[in-house]
């Protein structure tokens, strides 16, 4: 958890209503954090959770990535009667834009190491691969698509997928051409937007008001097509899918890296909250397609991915989220003497992102 920076990046700074609710949130943070340290441990606890509320308000202020947002957002904060409002408005955040695409992201899914079909050329496997529906409906047919469009590569590492490999001795003399060779993984097909959004949810249940209250959110940023776009098995479409490294499927997956677009046309920066301890952080890659027609990770998609992990890991939400997470795991029984309110209600509140 890292306190609020004393001003907003200049271009937001600039603009008076910004400038001015994120004085708001300074001002409740300093009044947090110095009750903080009077404070006993039960005490210090809830203080603690209220001080990531207001850091999210905070953050998204800083990369919120749409003028439409900001302006919704301030609105919001000024709108807000009392600091117990403002607290409440971070809440929101936290339950409705952060956790739904952190929730049971710790899983991926995507590799094959079942035998693959061998074909005599390249073109032959990437024909195979496209055949299908344009727009993809399942996994597997955006699997293909990708690996075809993505070169049968990590978009950031460059690493080769095995089982592409080992279906095409073409794919292999290219690798084996390059110096140095680059790595051979099981890579895996990453979604921007998780398919837990979408896997089978009937309407009216609980689960969908979760992902609808989750786009009425980004359509304050002004993302308003973004729940027709990705609706039912359009989560598989082209633009929300990627080709990473296992490792780095995690990592982006648990909002641990993220793409930050560098201002031209399909460049990103890859940025993580390991800092240089991981390899390609810094790293410049240029999302391009192999084949004409094969639509590209959408850049909005990534930088609604991007706000959403600098946010929750500079705020301490990401870590809030795990450490209740690892604490539900290892506690068998609530406490009777309400040491475990606080548990039980993050947890309740899970159920709901989850519609149960």
């Amino acid at each position: 958890m890292t306190s609020l920076p004393s001003n907003l990046p200049k271009a937001n700074q600039a603009i008076p209503e910004y400038d001015s609710v994120y004085k708001t949130c300074l001002r409740v943070e300093r009044a947090l954090s110095k009750l903080l340290a009077e404070k006993n441990h039960e005490q210090k606890t809830q203080l603690t959770t209220d001080l990531i509320y207001i850091r999210i308000l905070g953050y998204l202020l800083h990369f919120i990535p749409s003028h439409t947002g900001l302006d919704s957002l301030a609105r919001q904060i000024k709108e807000c009667s009392g600091d117990n409002d403002l607290l409440q408005l971070g809440q929101m955040y936290y339950d409705k834009y952060l956790r739904p695409f952190r929730f049971n992201r710790g899983r991926t899914s995507g590799s094959s190491r079942s035998s693959p079909i061998s074909f005599d050329t390249l073109d032959d496997m990437m024909t195979a691969y496209l055949t299908g529906e344009a727009t993809p409906v399942s996994f597997a047919t955006a699997k293909k698509k990708a690996l075809v469009r993505d070169g049968f590569r990590c978009v950031i590492s460059g690493s080769y997928d095995a089982t592409s490999l080992r279906a095409s001795e073409q794919l292999r003399n290219k690798r084996l051409a390059e110096n140095p060779v680059p790595e051979l993984v099981p890579t895996q097909c990453a979604h921007i937007f998780p398919t837990s959004m979408h896997k089978d949810i009937p309407l009216g249940s609980d689960k969908r008001l979760g992902v609808s209250a989750l786009y009425t959110v980004l359509e304050r940023f002004g993302y308003t097509t973004l729940s027709e776009e990705l609706e039912g098995e359009k989560i598989h479409r082209l633009e929300n899918v990627m080709t990473l490294d296992p490792a780095l499927h995690t990592f982006f997956n648990m909002l641990e890296l993220w793409f930050v677009a560098t201002g031209e046309s399909n460049q990103y920066t890859i940025r993580s909250i390991y800092g240089t301890e991981l390899k390609y952080e810094g790293k410049e890659v240029t999302l391009e397609s192999k084949v004409d027609g094969l639509p590209l990770p959408s850049p909005a998609y990534l930088a609604i991915h991007a706000a959403c992990a600098q946010v929750a890991h500079l705020s301490g939400a990401a870590e809030h989220i795990d450490k209740y997470d690892r604490d539900m795991e290892d506690v068998m029984v609530l406490s009777p003497t309400g040491e475990s309110a606080g548990l039980l209600d993050h947890a309740l509140r899970g159920l709901q992102i989850a519609g149960y």
